[in-house]
């Protein structure tokens, strides 16, 4: 068997770093799987899928960079410093799964959607730090660091705006109709609040014009006074 190579202090650190990005892909598949199966929501569901695609790559392409560095690869991973490895990673997640499954089991469906976007919002942006430090230090040595950040990133885009369209759904189902506002509500509030800027502008103009008048007539006053003047000192000389 080769010798396992000897890594200086770049190539530990970058090794280092990019294990527990690969630890937190390998528990993120197990977090992924288990929310699937608690998803019943068409888009969000196949969203999901897709991204779990991208997490298993990302896996991969992370194993693959460390085993070029020097760095051990399949079980040997476990054994990078500084890192919880892949089979911790999955037993965090699995035992977060079941959390999740007892949850799902005393919420509302809606809810359940809700909660889990929110874990997985967190932990893109857990995926998102890790990389962005990854990938500056890879600049700061010279080294290079491939684009996943951009997948975890845009996953994070869809969840937060999937939040909010989440929230409106346990709104939706669990408030009732007349304690939150309705579209007819909003759309009676958004003519009062324009018929009022419209009153309050005719109202500006209106006085705006009144004061132009009075300054017009004060001044054909004033200049008819001053005439009147003139007429009457000529008629003295």
């Amino acid at each position: 068997m080769p010798e396992a190579k000897t890594l200086n202090e770049r190539d530990t650190k970058l090794v280092n770093w990019l294990g527990e990005a690969h630890a937190k892909e390998a528990e993120l598949e197990v977090d992924l799987n288990a929310h699937i199966a608690l998803t019943q929501k068409p888009a969000y569901k196949k969203r999901l899928q897709q991204h779990l695609k991208e997490t298993r790559d990302h896996k991969r392409r992370v194993a693959a960079r460390i085993k070029k560095l020097g760095g051990p690869a399949g079980q040997g991973l476990l054994a990078v410093p500084a890192t919880v490895g892949e089979v911790a990673g999955k037993t965090v997640a699995a035992v977060k799964g079941q959390v999740g499954v007892a949850r799902a089991l005393i919420t509302e469906q809606v809810e359940t959607h809700l909660r889990n976007a929110q874990d997985e919002l967190r932990e893109e942006h857990t995926e998102i730090a890790i990389y962005t430090r990854i990938e500056v230090l890879a600049t700061e040595v010279g080294d290079r660091a491939r684009g996943i950040r951009r997948d975890e990133e845009r996953m994070a885009k869809y969840l937060a705006t999937e939040l909010g369209r989440l929230v409106k759904d346990v709104v939706r189902a669990e408030i009732p109709r007349d304690q939150r506002v309705t579209a007819s509500r909003t759309r009676s509030s958004r003519s009062s609040s324009a018929s009022r800027a419209r009153s309050n502008s005719r109202s500006g103009s209106s006085s705006r014009t009144s004061t132009r008048k009075a300054t017009t007539t004060t001044r054909a006053r004033g200049t008819g006074s001053t005439r009147s003047s003139r007429s009457r000192a000529s008629a003295r000389s």
